[in-house]
């Protein structure tokens, strides 16, 4: 039970250090939503290679869940960025043809 209640624990100090640094209770709910997918990766690919749950397994597994968030954090930020930009959605488009059409 000790063990459950830490991992909660952890959990929401994370999700709170997140909200402190996007300053929003949106986006950070939207990268701890994706934490659950990397942890059914975790267990489908060590089931299917046949690996025990040791030490060193975990220790990947916690590597793999910062490389999903880190990951989840870039998305959220760039989507906020390009958000808060004043294009169009035609003018990035428009931008890469021409630049398509002058390499060519």
């Amino acid at each position: 039970m000790g063990l459950l209640a830490g991992l909660g624990f952890s959990i929401v100090l994370v999700y709170l250090l997140i909200v402190v640094n996007f300053q929003s209770w949106l986006d950070p709910f939207i990268i701890i939503t994706a934490l659950p997918a990397a942890l059914a990766g975790i267990v489908v690919f060590l089931f299917l290679s046949g690996t025990t749950l040791s030490v060193p397994a975990l220790m990947g597994a916690i590597m793999s869940i910062g490389v999903a968030t880190a990951n989840s954090i870039l998305v959220v930020a760039f989507a906020k960025e390009r958000l808060g930009s004043t294009e169009t959605p035609r003018e990035p488009r428009s931008r890469l043809a021409s630049l398509a059409s002058v390499r060519s």
